[in-house]
């Protein structure tokens, strides 16, 4: 493969070092040249989607520098595959940098990774884009009829299905913005004790800002309630939090626990196992949804 690269990339003809990157849940190869690139290859089939997502990190480093910039996108020389090369951040992913930080270090990350996110947030979808409501609705009505479906107490499946539709009115006339859509510790850098980057868009879409927040409960909080405080404070820039945001948030976390558990099962009975774990956890945090502020956010006011 290394050979294919040089090959096929002229830019790293005469790269010194190229290493594989396996960690994380991409079918992406990917190699980190020099730590100065990233070299994502994927097949030609994905093409179209994955220039889009390249297109999108272009637009992207005009609000933020902690996001890649991009350098090239196009095909291998040999096998049906195309790459995109962006410059390599330097930092180890949240879920293990995290560890080794004090919880004000913690808080701190956080703070500026939800400030940057927020950055983000102003990129709006491309004109003429659906409304949001209709996208979500749609995608959720789908999932609930899967989820009602599930092996798990007719009781979780009441408690999720009423408070979703008796509050999904409160999408409408949300705004359409970019959305990386998989927000959390192991899509986010550290590098000597700080915030450094976000990475992995692949799941980028468009649609309510807010809903990018949803994984935070799930799989940022079991990593550190500090990082993920810090990130909802700098997400609202250090101000006082209104009652309409945690509405948006609770009500979201709800959203994912549906699609998420839909889709573990599709994965395996293990990490169907996990989710329901997970999502057991955000419904007691949120005392059944009869709180919007969960516990854990608190609990470090």
């Amino acid at each position: 493969m290394e050979k294919m690269i040089r090959e096929s990339v002229s830019l790293l003809k005469h790269a010194n070092h190229i290493y594989e990157l396996i960690k994380g849940f991409s079918n992406d190869k990917k190699y980190v040249i020099d730590n100065k690139y990233l070299l994502r290859i994927f097949p030609i089939n994905e093409e179209t989607k994955r220039k889009i997502e390249y297109e999108t990190i272009n637009k992207l480093a005009a609000f933020s520098n902690y996001v890649p910039k991009v350098i090239e996108f196009n095909r291998m020389n040999h096998g049906d595959f195309s790459y995109m090369l962006l410059t390599y951040l330097p930092g180890d992913d949240g879920e293990t940098a995290l560890k080794a930080l004090t919880e004000q270090e913690q808080l701190s990350a956080g703070f500026q990774a939800g400030a940057e996110l927020l950055k983000l947030h102003n990129l709006q979808a491309p004109q003429n884009y659906p409304s949001w409501y209709s996208v979500k609705k749609r995608k959720n009505d789908k999932y609930l009829l899967e989820f009602n479906n599930l092996p798990i107490s007719s009781r979780l499946k009441e408690l999720l299905t009423t408070y979703i539709t008796e509050n999904e009115h409160i999408m409408m006339e949300r705004p359409n913005t970019f959305q990386h859509d998989d927000f959390h510790p192991s899509n986010l850098l550290i590098h000597q004790k700080k915030f450094s980057g976000i990475i992995d868009f692949q799941r980028m879409d468009w649609g309510d800002p807010i809903h990018d927040l949803q994984k935070l409960g799930f799989f940022s909080k079991g990593v550190s309630i500090p990082f993920t405080k810090g990130i909802i404070d700098g997400y609202n820039e250090g101000q006082p939090i209104k009652q309409s945001f945690w509405k948006l948030y609770t009500f979201y976390s709800a959203v994912h626990i549906v699609s998420a558990m839909v889709w573990s099962l599709r994965i395996s009975k293990e990490q169907y196992e996990l989710i329901l774990e997970y999502s057991l956890d955000v419904i007691k945090d949120h005392e059944e949804f009869n709180r919007i502020i969960p516990i854990w956010y608190e609990k470090l006011l």
